[in-house]
């Protein structure tokens, strides 16, 4: 077996424990239940969002949203919705399984930073976007509770 290299960085007090291959880590979100931050993987060149789940496993409650939220996003598979590249940790036992991370393609629209209005045209096709996004995770007997345009 392959030997795992990850380096540690703090982040705005947070320490992200991650694999060689992702670097550049800059944070871009965070929230309730996780920080996300932007990485290069420097495999592919490609630009990619890691969440950083806020202590997944201190009750069962959260150990099962984070249970929910990574089986879900294995299955999504539509233009619409958000994917998963990757899951890993740095943990090399269970007993020091804490933390677990989540790669997500990263989404290079942010309709926050967009000056001025959006033309009719432009609002119709977001939600068209959206709707194709949430008929798809309704088929899938999925319930969204927290959709926002990104």
């Amino acid at each position: 077996m392959e030997a795992r290299a990850f380096y540690r960085e703090e982040i705005n007090k947070t320490t992200w424990e991650v694999p060689e291959k992702y670097s550049r880590l800059k944070q871009i979100g965070t929230g309730a239940y996780g920080s996300v931050c932007s990485s290069i993987n420097e495999k592919t060149k490609e630009k990619v969002a890691i969440k950083k789940l806020h202590r997944p496993f201190q009750s069962e409650i959260f150990a099962k949203r984070a249970y929910r939220e990574l089986r879900l996003l294995k299955h999504m598979k539509h233009e619409n919705v958000i994917g998963l590249l990757d899951v890993f940790t740095a943990a090399s036992s269970l007993d020091d399984f804490q933390d677990f991370y989540l790669v997500m393609p990263y989404m290079f629209t942010d309709l926050s930073k967009v000056r001025g209005h959006l033309s009719e045209d432009k609002v119709q096709f977001l939600v068209y976007q959206m709707l194709c996004g949430l008929r798809y995770i309704h088929k899938a007997g999925i319930i969204h509770r927290d959709l926002k345009p990104g």
